[in-house]
């Protein structure tokens, strides 16, 4: 006789080294998808700074992406990577918590769920709630591979779990 699996008895783990794998995982991919995205504006002509400037326009308007440099540049850049650096932590946490393994296979299809995931929820759904994300009138196109690059990115949870319990390969 065939024993079912408790899919939810992984989740109900406490495991803080985890979480921190995944919180350094989250950090790792949103430094991989704001260059990618550099990237991207820098090829299109645009400010390579403007995504991370874009990340403070919730806190500071649209006076965050001004053009230029100097000190009007500092604070949105500063501000936008702490909050999104801080976003992107939290959601690695929790993709550390819900994906126990370290195994290739499964965060690779977790990664690109999670991709998938972000860029619905965050980047169709809730950043547009903002008058001054609205206004800017992003790219979802270019969103969606934002935010593939970060839930792909995630999969380093795996590198970061080894090296934080000091487990070889």
């Amino acid at each position: 006789m065939e024993k079912d699996i408790d899919l939810v008895a992984p989740w109900l783990k406490m495991d803080p080294t985890r979480w921190l794998a995944g919180a350094f995982a989250g950090i790792f991919g949103g430094l991989v998808a704001l260059g990618i995205a550099a990237v991207y504006c820098q090829m299109n002509g645009d400010e390579a700074l403007f995504p991370v400037k874009l990340m403070a326009l919730p806190f500071l308007g649209s006076t965050a992406t001004e053009v230029g440099l100097g000190n009007t540049t500092v604070l949105p850049v500063v501000v936008g990577f702490v909050a999104f650096e801080a976003l992107c932590a939290f959601l690695g946490a929790v993709f550390a918590h819900f994906t126990y393994s370290n195994a290739f296979a499964p965060l690779l299809g977790m990664g690109f769920t999670w991709g998938a995931f972000s860029w619905i929820f965050i980047n169709n759904l809730f950043s547009p709630s903002f008058l001054a994300i609205r206004a800017a009138e992003l790219s979802r196109g270019a969103g969606f591979g934002f935010w593939m690059s970060f839930g792909l990115s995630l999969m380093s949870v795996s590198f970061f779990d080894r090296m934080l319990r000091g487990q070889k390969r």
